[in-house]
């Protein structure tokens, strides 16, 4: 049976109908981040610059980290468990054992926090296997940037940068000896197009001086290398990977590149995912993040995905947490058969759709950066700290909120978890780097105060009218009042209590709820609560002695810190 074809504006026509004079966009169209509009449908229709044809040509590998110290055992875990490549410090890499049999083929990333000269490539190129391939990780900038260097020595680094990628160039050519790595910005709370802008800043910093150092631009391409951090939005993530692609092939042929990013001069990416996404409470959730971050970084078309171990937070990685990090890739590639495409993410409309919006929004940033002297005068003015620092506000705004949910920390708290007996890492920064944050910490904070109290605080649930009409309210606040480590008690009755938060219909509300406000107060209630937007009732409500209401879209940061406050306070008083 054949269907008459229906145009966009024909459907567009019949949804607005639908709406009944509410706004399209404001009901059906979302913002993924600023600048970037997420619509309900997507249709065929010409995208200037498709990124498909930017695609890996190989299945991708699973990048394990090491940090200084690692023994051969671990590394020979990672490899002997599917993992086919390695991302080591400098004297792991020299030191490793990594010429023996077992590390044939296999992908070796060496970090380093100093351009090294070329005479220590020779020991390094001794301590990797014959058939091994390689990349340095050098990124004076983002050693900047996360306070490792200081800024007098960056004109010193780029100049040794230039020197090495110029010998690196007879040497070996198909070393990256430049990684344009975009985490310190991930971690100060930079969003898709900042990193991809920041990245293509950065590279094009980088490519200047490689050029100053007598390379071709092509050379030069061939010298660099991406490490880009994969957050929690799985589709904005994997677009920004494909965007990536499509703007860094513009500055190459801006440079004069012959066949930009799709030629045999492809840059290679290195894809990270996100430690701000990780929580110390409830690490089993990790695992979930993690997975959907790989796939994210696989659709992106990443050559080297370094999934993180769900429980890395609290020092070194278990062997269970390394190998679910390598299984989760392997299961992926092998199972799911995402290693077997070049291009999983290749055909779909909203994904070709997005990766141009993001690459229009990030090369818009990019080109600003430039206008303002590029990233070097970014980072040595503070501008850039403090663009990112306001781009990390909105997000904690609506992660304090929990319009941005984070499972198992802001919904879904488990009180009763017992977390592994390591202490875990403090989110700590140098003085002079940009400002690390997590997502998880305001409300993980919340939790360790609620702790630190004795008797251990609880809030009683005072519920109206029967249980079908209070079970709502009551449900919803047990759930908030666990994001903030408060464990909850429900009554229909009177009791005495520290807080008590009232659970019921506006019905109820309207009839009993200033009668039991009073009551509640009389028995010594330090602090009543009702659950639910006030509406017209907050004045009579206020007056008979209510102190707040929760309801979804409230300040919970805030709003819980107070109730902590109050218990802490009764705790004192009571010593």
């Amino acid at each position: 049976m054949d269907f008459p074809q229906v145009t966009f504006a024909q459907w567009r026509g019949l949804v607005e109908k639908e709406l009944a004079g509410k706004s399209f966009d404001r009901v059906l169209v979302h913002e993924a981040l600023r600048g970037v509009a997420v619509s309900p449908l997507y249709t065929e229709a010409p995208v200037p610059d498709p990124a498909s044809r930017f695609m890996r040509a190989e299945p991708f590998r699973i990048c394990m980290r090491h940090e200084a110290g690692a023994s051969s055992d671990e590394l020979l875990a990672d490899v002997s468990g599917g993992a086919d490549a390695l991302w080591l410090p400098a004297d792991v890499a020299v030191f490793g054992a990594l010429a023996d049999a077992p590390y044939a083929g296999t992908f070796v990333v060496v970090d380093s926090d100093e351009v090294p000269s070329v005479e220590s490539i020779g020991g390094l190129e001794r301590g990797l296997h014959p058939s091994a391939r390689w990349a340095l990780g050098c990124d004076p900038l983002a050693w900047r940037a996360a306070g490792r260097t200081p800024v007098s020595s960056l004109s010193a680094d780029l100049d040794a940068l230039g020197r090495l990628a110029w010998a690196m160039r007879e040497r070996a050519p198909r070393v990256a000896t430049v990684v344009v790595s975009s985490l310190p910005y991930h971690e100060a709370g930079a969003d898709a197009a900042d990193e991809v802008a920041i990245a293509l800043s950065t590279g094009a910093r980088y490519l200047e001086a490689l050029l100053g150092a007598g390379l071709s631009v092509d050379d030069a391409r061939e010298a660099i290398a991406f490490r880009i951090a994969v957050g929690r939005d799985t589709f904005v993530e994997l677009c920004k990977l494909r965007a990536l692609r499509t703007c860094w092939e513009k500055v190459l042929v801006a440079s004069g590149a012959v066949g930009g990013a799709a030629g045999p001069g492809r840059p290679l990416i290195h894809a990270v995912c996100s430690s701000p996404a990780l929580s110390v409470r409830d690490p089993w959730v990790n695992m979930l993040r993690v997975t959907t971050q790989v796939f994210s970084a696989i659709m992106g078309g990443a050559e080297l995905v370094t999934p993180n171990a769900f429980d890395q937070l609290f020092g070194a990685p278990s062997p269970l947490g390394r190998r679910v990090a390598r299984n989760t890739g392997l299961v992926l590639r092998e199972e799911s058969a995402l290693g077997k495409v070049s291009d999983p993410a290749g055909g779909s409309f909203y994904f070709d759709t997005l990766t141009d919006a993001l690459a229009r929004e990030a090369w818009k940033r990019f080109r600003e950066l430039s206008r303002d002297g590029g990233i070097v005068s970014a980072l040595e003015s503070g501008r850039l700290a403090a663009r990112l620092e306001s781009t990390w506000k909105a997000r904690l705004e609506r992660i304090a909120t929990r319009k941005l949910p984070i499972l198992g920390i802001s919904e879904f708290a488990n009180l009763d978890e017992k977390l592994p007996q390591a202490a875990p890492r403090l989110d700590e920064h140098a003085a002079d780097a940009l400002a690390a944050h997590r997502d998880a910490a305001p409300f993980e904070a919340l939790r360790l105060r609620a702790e630190s109290i004795e008797p251990a605080p609880e809030v009683l649930l005072v519920t109206l009218g029967s249980f079908a009409e209070s079970r709502p309210r009551a449900g919803f606040s047990a759930n908030f009042f666990a994001a903030g480590g408060l464990r909850t008690r429900e009554t229909s009755a009177d009791e005495d209590a520290i807080v008590a938060c009232l659970c019921g219909t506006d019905e109820g509300y309207a009839s009993e709820a200033i009668e039991r406000v009073k009551a509640l107060k009389a028995r010594g209630v330090r602090r009543v609560i009702v659950a639910g937007r006030p509406g017209s009732l907050e004045p009579s409500l206020r007056e008979a002695g209510v102190d707040g209401f929760v309801f979804v879209g409230c300040d919970a940061v805030g709003f819980l810190s107070e109730i902590l406050a109050t218990f802490l306070l009764a705790a004192e008083e009571s010593r």
